[in-house]
Protein backbone atom coordinates (compact mmCIF):
# COMPACT_ATOMS: atom_id res chain seq x y z
CA UNK A 1 0.00 0.00 0.00
CA UNK A 2 0.97 3.44 -0.76
CA UNK A 3 0.77 5.99 1.75
CA UNK A 4 0.47 9.41 0.66
CA UNK A 5 2.50 11.92 1.80
CA UNK A 6 0.32 13.98 3.62
CA UNK A 7 -1.05 11.02 5.28
CA UNK A 8 2.10 9.74 5.65
CA UNK A 9 3.02 13.25 8.19
CA UNK A 10 0.32 12.58 10.38
CA UNK A 11 0.94 8.81 10.43
CA UNK A 12 4.50 10.27 11.51
CA UNK A 13 3.00 12.73 14.28
CA UNK A 14 1.01 10.34 15.72
CA UNK A 15 3.94 7.71 15.80
CA UNK A 16 5.61 10.68 17.67
CA UNK A 17 2.85 11.57 19.74
CA UNK A 18 2.49 7.72 20.89
CA UNK A 19 6.43 7.65 21.70
CA UNK A 20 6.39 11.21 24.05
CA UNK A 21 3.09 9.52 25.82
CA UNK A 22 5.16 6.57 26.73
CA UNK A 23 8.57 8.47 27.27
CA UNK A 24 6.66 10.34 29.89
CA UNK A 25 4.61 7.49 31.70
CA UNK A 26 8.31 5.92 31.74
CA UNK A 27 9.12 9.22 33.67
CA UNK A 28 7.13 8.78 36.71
CA UNK A 29 7.72 6.89 39.51
CA UNK A 30 7.09 3.45 37.80
CA UNK A 31 9.12 0.26 38.68
CA UNK A 32 11.42 0.51 41.94
CA UNK A 33 15.05 0.76 41.68
CA UNK A 34 17.07 -2.65 42.37
CA UNK A 35 13.78 -4.91 41.00
CA UNK A 36 14.71 -7.81 38.96
CA UNK A 37 13.18 -8.28 35.69
CA UNK A 38 13.51 -11.53 34.09
CA UNK A 39 12.22 -13.25 31.27
CA UNK A 40 13.66 -16.47 28.87
CA UNK A 41 12.78 -16.62 24.97
CA UNK A 42 11.88 -20.49 23.77
CA UNK A 43 13.03 -21.06 20.56
CA UNK A 44 10.39 -24.20 18.64
CA UNK A 45 11.76 -25.72 15.24
CA UNK A 46 10.92 -29.16 13.15
CA UNK A 47 13.48 -30.54 11.20
CA UNK A 48 12.11 -33.23 7.94
CA UNK A 49 9.08 -31.75 9.20
CA UNK A 50 9.01 -33.88 12.66
CA UNK A 51 8.40 -31.41 15.59
CA UNK A 52 11.85 -30.90 17.85
CA UNK A 53 11.84 -30.33 21.31
CA UNK A 54 12.11 -26.29 21.30
CA UNK A 55 15.75 -24.72 22.86
CA UNK A 56 14.72 -22.17 25.64
CA UNK A 57 17.33 -19.19 25.47
CA UNK A 58 20.13 -18.46 27.97
CA UNK A 59 22.50 -14.78 28.12
CA UNK A 60 25.41 -16.98 26.87
CA UNK A 61 23.57 -19.15 24.70
CA UNK A 62 21.90 -22.44 24.73
CA UNK A 63 22.15 -25.53 22.76
CA UNK A 64 20.20 -27.95 24.80
CA UNK A 65 16.50 -28.66 24.86
CA UNK A 66 14.89 -27.51 28.40
CA UNK A 67 18.30 -25.99 29.24
CA UNK A 68 19.16 -22.45 29.43
CA UNK A 69 18.33 -19.37 31.89
CA UNK A 70 16.32 -16.10 32.43
CA UNK A 71 17.92 -13.40 30.86
CA UNK A 72 17.67 -10.49 33.87
CA UNK A 73 18.31 -6.92 35.00
CA UNK A 74 17.94 -4.88 37.57
CA UNK A 75 16.37 -1.50 37.39
CA UNK A 76 18.28 1.33 38.22
CA UNK A 77 18.05 4.33 40.46
CA UNK A 78 16.20 7.33 38.62
CA UNK A 79 17.29 10.46 41.26
CA UNK A 80 14.17 13.32 40.37
CA UNK A 81 12.49 15.41 42.95
CA UNK A 82 9.82 18.80 42.95
CA UNK A 83 10.68 21.61 45.73
CA UNK A 84 6.99 23.39 45.12
CA UNK A 85 5.94 26.78 47.89
CA UNK A 86 2.96 25.68 49.59
CA UNK A 87 0.90 28.55 51.00
CA UNK A 88 0.82 30.48 47.13
CA UNK A 89 0.96 33.97 49.00
CA UNK A 90 3.40 36.00 50.68
CA UNK A 91 4.39 35.99 54.50
CA UNK A 92 2.74 39.04 56.31
CA UNK A 93 5.13 39.90 58.82
CA UNK A 94 6.26 43.21 60.94
CA UNK A 95 10.01 44.69 61.62
CA UNK A 96 11.62 43.08 64.94
CA UNK A 97 9.36 39.36 64.27
CA UNK A 98 11.60 36.50 65.27
CA UNK A 99 10.92 32.81 63.90
CA UNK A 100 8.62 33.89 61.26
CA UNK A 101 8.00 30.62 58.96
CA UNK A 102 7.85 30.36 55.33
CA UNK A 103 6.58 26.58 53.84
CA UNK A 104 7.49 24.18 51.22
CA UNK A 105 6.66 20.79 49.91
CA UNK A 106 9.94 18.37 49.04
CA UNK A 107 8.12 15.48 46.85
CA UNK A 108 10.32 12.47 45.61
CA UNK A 109 9.21 11.92 42.33
CA UNK A 110 11.92 8.97 41.36
CA UNK A 111 11.70 5.37 42.33
CA UNK A 112 13.77 4.99 45.13
CA UNK A 113 13.93 6.47 48.49
CA UNK A 114 16.18 9.06 48.78
CA UNK A 115 17.87 11.87 51.10
CA UNK A 116 17.69 14.90 50.91
CA UNK A 117 20.40 17.92 51.77
CA UNK A 118 18.18 21.40 52.24
CA UNK A 119 19.58 24.65 52.79
CA UNK A 120 17.90 28.10 52.77
CA UNK A 121 19.19 31.47 51.21
CA UNK A 122 18.12 34.84 50.71
CA UNK A 123 17.42 35.77 47.27
CA UNK A 124 19.20 39.06 46.00
CA UNK A 125 16.63 40.71 43.65
CA UNK A 126 13.86 39.33 41.40
CA UNK A 127 10.72 38.96 41.83
CA UNK A 128 8.22 36.11 43.68
CA UNK A 129 4.49 36.76 43.49
CA UNK A 130 4.97 40.16 41.55
CA UNK A 131 7.18 41.83 44.24
CA UNK A 132 10.52 42.54 43.79
CA UNK A 133 12.64 42.17 46.94
CA UNK A 134 14.66 44.87 48.09
CA UNK A 135 15.66 43.39 51.92
CA UNK A 136 16.76 40.25 53.49
CA UNK A 137 15.63 38.22 56.64
CA UNK A 138 18.04 37.39 59.17
CA UNK A 139 18.87 33.81 61.03
CA UNK A 140 17.81 31.78 58.35
CA UNK A 141 16.96 28.46 59.55
CA UNK A 142 15.52 25.16 57.88
CA UNK A 143 13.27 22.44 59.46
CA UNK A 144 11.62 19.52 58.48
CA UNK A 145 7.72 18.43 59.77
CA UNK A 146 8.52 15.77 61.45
CA UNK A 147 5.07 14.80 62.89
CA UNK A 148 3.08 15.92 59.69
CA UNK A 149 0.95 18.42 61.05
CA UNK A 150 2.41 21.15 58.46
CA UNK A 151 2.91 23.59 61.04
CA UNK A 152 6.02 24.21 62.32
CA UNK A 153 6.67 23.52 66.07
CA UNK A 154 10.02 24.65 67.68
CA UNK A 155 11.18 21.67 69.82
CA UNK A 156 9.31 18.94 68.02
CA UNK A 157 10.94 19.75 64.30
CA UNK A 158 14.35 19.80 64.77
CA UNK A 159 15.42 18.09 61.81
CA UNK A 160 17.32 19.82 59.08
CA UNK A 161 17.63 17.59 56.44
CA UNK A 162 15.48 14.73 55.10
CA UNK A 163 17.16 11.38 56.14
CA UNK A 164 14.88 9.45 54.08
CA UNK A 165 11.94 9.97 51.35
CA UNK A 166 10.15 7.43 50.06
CA UNK A 167 9.04 6.80 46.56
CA UNK A 168 5.95 9.06 45.70
CA UNK A 169 6.15 10.72 48.75
CA UNK A 170 6.11 14.40 50.16
CA UNK A 171 7.24 16.32 53.43
CA UNK A 172 6.52 19.80 54.02
CA UNK A 173 9.78 21.67 55.19
CA UNK A 174 10.38 25.49 56.92
CA UNK A 175 12.42 28.17 56.33
CA UNK A 176 12.31 29.95 59.53
CA UNK A 177 13.47 33.47 60.02
CA UNK A 178 14.04 36.80 62.05
CA UNK A 179 12.81 39.96 60.39
CA UNK A 180 15.51 43.05 61.20
CA UNK A 181 13.75 46.16 63.05
CA UNK A 182 15.47 47.97 60.36
CA UNK A 183 13.41 46.85 57.80
CA UNK A 184 10.34 48.65 56.87
CA UNK A 185 6.57 49.00 55.48
CA UNK A 186 6.23 47.79 51.67
CA UNK A 187 10.00 45.76 51.87
CA UNK A 188 9.97 42.21 50.65
CA UNK A 189 12.79 39.69 51.27
CA UNK A 190 12.43 36.65 48.69
CA UNK A 191 14.42 33.48 50.08
CA UNK A 192 14.89 30.45 48.16
CA UNK A 193 14.72 26.29 49.25
CA UNK A 194 16.80 24.03 47.64
CA UNK A 195 16.84 20.64 47.91
CA UNK A 196 19.87 17.96 46.80
CA UNK A 197 19.38 14.60 46.67
CA UNK A 198 21.50 12.48 49.24
CA UNK A 199 21.91 9.05 50.03
CA UNK A 200 19.50 7.48 51.95
CA UNK A 201 19.73 7.14 55.92
CA UNK A 202 22.91 9.78 55.51
CA UNK A 203 20.43 12.70 57.20
CA UNK A 204 21.93 14.47 54.03
CA UNK A 205 25.10 14.50 54.15
CA UNK A 206 26.03 12.29 51.59
CA UNK A 207 25.16 13.38 48.28
CA UNK A 208 23.73 11.08 45.80
CA UNK A 209 26.42 10.74 42.82
CA UNK A 210 25.35 9.80 39.27
CA UNK A 211 26.85 6.59 37.66
CA UNK A 212 29.12 7.48 34.71
CA UNK A 213 29.88 4.78 31.98
CA UNK A 214 27.68 2.20 30.69
CA UNK A 215 24.98 0.52 32.31
CA UNK A 216 25.78 -2.53 34.34
CA UNK A 217 22.80 -5.11 34.36
CA UNK A 218 23.02 -6.79 37.44
CA UNK A 219 23.96 -3.43 39.64
CA UNK A 220 21.95 -0.62 40.36
CA UNK A 221 23.41 2.86 38.76
CA UNK A 222 21.83 6.12 39.51
CA UNK A 223 20.88 8.49 36.87
CA UNK A 224 19.58 12.24 37.75
CA UNK A 225 16.28 12.53 36.39
CA UNK A 226 15.46 16.73 37.08
CA UNK A 227 15.78 18.80 34.25
CA UNK A 228 18.97 20.31 35.30
CA UNK A 229 20.49 16.46 35.33
CA UNK A 230 22.03 18.21 39.02
CA UNK A 231 20.00 15.93 41.09
CA UNK A 232 18.97 19.50 42.69
CA UNK A 233 15.37 21.54 42.50
CA UNK A 234 14.66 24.88 44.38
CA UNK A 235 11.50 26.98 44.82
CA UNK A 236 10.98 30.26 46.49
CA UNK A 237 8.82 31.92 48.55
CA UNK A 238 8.60 35.79 50.15
CA UNK A 239 8.13 37.58 53.65
CA UNK A 240 6.09 40.80 52.60
CA UNK A 241 7.44 43.32 55.91
CA UNK A 242 3.87 45.17 56.99
CA UNK A 243 4.20 48.14 59.27
CA UNK A 244 2.93 51.51 60.52
CA UNK A 245 4.27 54.55 58.46
CA UNK A 246 4.24 57.54 60.85
CA UNK A 247 4.12 61.02 59.86
CA UNK A 248 4.12 63.58 62.68
CA UNK A 249 3.54 67.39 62.23
CA UNK A 250 3.14 70.05 64.31
CA UNK A 251 1.78 73.68 63.82
CA UNK A 252 0.85 76.61 66.10
CA UNK A 253 -1.70 78.84 66.11
CA UNK A 254 -2.40 82.35 67.81
CA UNK A 255 -6.05 81.67 69.35
CA UNK A 256 -6.11 85.18 71.40
CA UNK A 257 -4.17 88.07 72.35
CA UNK A 258 -5.00 90.65 75.34
CA UNK A 259 -5.74 93.61 72.54
CA UNK A 260 -7.51 91.54 69.65
CA UNK A 261 -9.07 89.15 71.87
CA UNK A 262 -10.18 85.86 69.07
CA UNK A 263 -10.29 88.53 66.32
CA UNK A 264 -6.89 88.60 64.47
CA UNK A 265 -4.99 87.61 67.21
CA UNK A 266 -1.19 88.64 67.28
CA UNK A 267 1.99 86.44 68.88
CA UNK A 268 2.21 88.99 71.50
CA UNK A 269 3.04 88.46 75.06
CA UNK A 270 0.21 87.21 77.07
CA UNK A 271 -1.17 85.60 73.80
CA UNK A 272 -2.29 82.23 73.62
CA UNK A 273 -1.10 80.07 71.00
CA UNK A 274 -2.34 76.49 70.62
CA UNK A 275 -0.17 73.63 69.07
CA UNK A 276 -1.33 71.07 67.19
CA UNK A 277 0.71 67.80 66.53
CA UNK A 278 -0.85 65.70 63.78
CA UNK A 279 0.04 61.88 63.65
CA UNK A 280 -0.92 60.09 59.92
CA UNK A 281 -0.24 56.45 59.36
CA UNK A 282 -0.08 55.55 56.05
CA UNK A 283 1.55 51.53 56.64
CA UNK A 284 -0.21 48.73 56.49
CA UNK A 285 -0.51 48.07 60.32
CA UNK A 286 -1.88 49.87 63.32
CA UNK A 287 1.01 52.23 65.45
CA UNK A 288 0.28 50.95 69.14
CA UNK A 289 1.69 52.14 72.35
CA UNK A 290 1.70 55.62 71.06
CA UNK A 291 3.44 58.64 73.36
CA UNK A 292 4.12 62.03 72.64
CA UNK A 293 6.85 63.94 74.60
CA UNK A 294 6.61 67.59 74.02
CA UNK A 295 9.07 70.09 75.43
CA UNK A 296 7.22 73.06 76.51
CA UNK A 297 9.29 76.21 74.62
CA UNK A 298 11.24 78.57 77.14
CA UNK A 299 9.08 81.75 76.71
CA UNK A 300 5.67 80.15 77.33
CA UNK A 301 3.45 78.86 80.23
CA UNK A 302 1.27 76.00 80.00
CA UNK A 303 -2.11 77.35 79.95
CA UNK A 304 -4.20 75.01 81.99
CA UNK A 305 -8.09 74.18 81.28
CA UNK A 306 -8.14 75.24 77.68
CA UNK A 307 -10.73 73.11 76.66
CA UNK A 308 -14.24 71.21 77.20
CA UNK A 309 -15.65 74.29 79.08
CA UNK A 310 -12.13 74.50 80.95
CA UNK A 311 -12.15 71.18 82.86
CA UNK A 312 -9.39 70.06 80.15
CA UNK A 313 -5.80 70.79 79.40
CA UNK A 314 -5.52 68.53 75.99
CA UNK A 315 -7.55 68.32 73.09
CA UNK A 316 -7.36 64.70 71.22
CA UNK A 317 -9.17 64.12 68.01
CA UNK A 318 -9.41 60.93 66.14
CA UNK A 319 -10.24 60.89 62.74
CA UNK A 320 -13.86 62.45 62.20
CA UNK A 321 -14.68 61.23 65.60
CA UNK A 322 -15.53 63.80 69.16
CA UNK A 323 -12.66 65.15 70.82
CA UNK A 324 -11.74 63.79 73.48
CA UNK A 325 -9.75 65.67 76.49
CA UNK A 326 -7.40 64.94 80.05
CA UNK A 327 -5.90 66.70 82.11
CA UNK A 328 -2.24 67.63 82.20
CA UNK A 329 -1.21 67.60 86.06
CA UNK A 330 1.96 68.72 86.56
CA UNK A 331 4.33 67.11 89.10
CA UNK A 332 5.60 64.14 86.64
CA UNK A 333 3.11 61.67 87.48
CA UNK A 334 -0.45 60.80 85.81
CA UNK A 335 -2.37 60.77 89.18
CA UNK A 336 -5.85 60.45 87.54
CA UNK A 337 -4.43 57.90 84.75
CA UNK A 338 -5.87 59.62 81.79
CA UNK A 339 -2.68 59.59 79.98
CA UNK A 340 -1.88 63.25 80.31
CA UNK A 341 0.56 64.73 82.75
CA UNK A 342 3.44 67.33 82.68
CA UNK A 343 7.28 66.85 83.93
CA UNK A 344 9.20 70.15 84.69
CA UNK A 345 9.81 70.56 81.19
CA UNK A 346 7.59 68.45 78.99
CA UNK A 347 4.19 67.21 78.23
CA UNK A 348 3.33 63.77 77.97
CA UNK A 349 0.21 62.80 76.26
CA UNK A 350 -0.28 58.60 75.95
CA UNK A 351 -2.33 55.79 77.33
CA UNK A 352 -5.20 55.69 77.53
CA UNK A 353 -5.68 58.81 76.25
CA UNK A 354 -3.68 58.11 73.11
CA UNK A 355 -2.85 54.39 72.53
CA UNK A 356 -2.92 53.42 68.56
CA UNK A 357 -2.96 55.07 65.57
CA UNK A 358 -4.90 53.22 62.65
CA UNK A 359 -4.02 53.13 59.23
CA UNK A 360 -5.82 55.63 57.14
CA UNK A 361 -7.68 58.92 57.17
CA UNK A 362 -10.47 57.25 60.39
CA UNK A 363 -7.38 56.89 62.16
CA UNK A 364 -5.67 59.83 61.96
CA UNK A 365 -4.95 61.86 65.60
CA UNK A 366 -4.58 65.53 66.37
CA UNK A 367 -3.40 66.50 69.68
CA UNK A 368 -3.87 69.79 70.68
CA UNK A 369 -2.79 72.55 74.14
CA UNK A 370 -2.40 75.87 74.58
CA UNK A 371 0.82 77.81 75.73
CA UNK A 372 0.56 81.49 77.07
CA UNK A 373 3.34 83.88 75.86
CA UNK A 374 5.01 85.13 78.30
Amino acid sequence: MLIQPANLRRVLLAAATIAAGAWQTAGAVGTAANTSIANQATVSYSVGGNAQTPIPSSPTGNSTPGGGAPTTFVVDNRIDLTVTELSGGNTLVTPGQLNQVTSFTVTNTGNSPQGYQLTPTNLAGGAVFGNTDNTDVANLRVFVDSNGNGTYDAGTDTATAIDTLAADASVVVFIVADVPGTTTNGQFANVQLSARAALPGTAGATLATETAGADTPGAVDTVFGDAARDATEVAADQYAIESAALTVAKTSAVVADPHNGTTNPKAIPGAFVEYAIAISNTGAAPATGIQINDPLPASTAFRSGAYNGAASDVSITVGANPATFCVAEAGGTDTNSDGCYRTATDLVVGAPALTTVNVGAGGNVTVRFQVAIN
